[in-house]
């Protein structure tokens, strides 16, 4: 492994190990109607752009796993804003507590 392949993984393993926590807090919470709609759907869109260039394009293993993953969590943020489990107050009260 180079010393570029391996700047690649920990880039990519930083990039996804910091959406995890906001993640978690969403599936927790029931809700993403904290976040900005304009937000979780740059986001979204940006990941699934990215995405495809890297599938169709520069495959690199690195991105490829830090994309997968982003875009997984985009669209957990995106479900939990358009379909959320519990109402926006009682998540507030949630978060207030924690």
């Amino acid at each position: 492994m180079t010393i570029i392949t391996f700047l690649g993984w920990l880039g990519a393993g930083f990039l996804t190990i910091c959406s995890l926590p906001q993640g978690i807090k969403v599936v927790r919470d029931g809700t993403s109607r904290g976040l900005s709609r304009a937000f979780i759907w740059l986001w979204f869109l940006g990941e699934l752009l990215t995405f495809i260039y890297i599938c169709v394009g520069n495959f690199s293993w690195p991105l490829f796993a830090n994309y997968a993953t982003n875009l997984t969590l985009s669209v957990i943020l995106l479900k939990y804003y358009y379909f959320p489990i519990v109402h926006y107050e009682k998540a507030e009260q949630n978060s207030k507590k924690s």
